[in-house]
């Protein structure tokens, strides 16, 4: 099941009028360089979206964006939206990224991030054993 970032943060129309590589309309930047600046993603969809674990008051779920992780300005919409505490893990070994983004009702409150060959071994290990590090 795919996640359209797009029902999080709207895009614009002349954007999507413009097309991904852009010059349609004069003036108005690509989908590709609105998507990258605004989404943090080339495309902004998450893709194998799945619910991995609930419970009674917590849900985890789990999904892939191409090379890098959502904008932080995604993840605390979706935080605001839903009036709850967000916890989102991210990594990428093959662009030696990993992090951790804590966000109570659409704010960022905590964070870790860096290398994931440079981190500290304690947030390395925690960032190999987080749930699944796609989304």
């Amino acid at each position: 099941m795919p996640f359209d970032l797009l029902t999080v943060l709207p895009t614009r129309l002349d954007i999507e009028v413009n097309g991904f590589n852009g010059g349609v309309l004069n003036g108005v930047p690509s989908a590709y360089h609105w998507y990258t600046e605004r989404y943090g993603v080339k495309w902004p969809c998450g893709y194998d979206l799945n619910i991995s674990s609930q419970g009674e008051n917590f849900i985890q779920v789990d999904f892939d964006t191409p090379w890098c992780q959502p904008e932080s300005d995604v993840v605390a919409e979706l935080s605001r939206r839903f009036g709850c505490t967000l916890e989102h893990w991210y990594a990428e070994q093959g662009c030696n990224f990993c992090g951790w983004q804590l966000y109570e009702r659409g704010e960022l409150v905590d964070v870790l991030w860096g290398n994931w060959n440079g981190l500290p071994r304690q947030m390395m290990m925690s960032c190999r054993k987080s749930p699944d590090l796609r989304g």
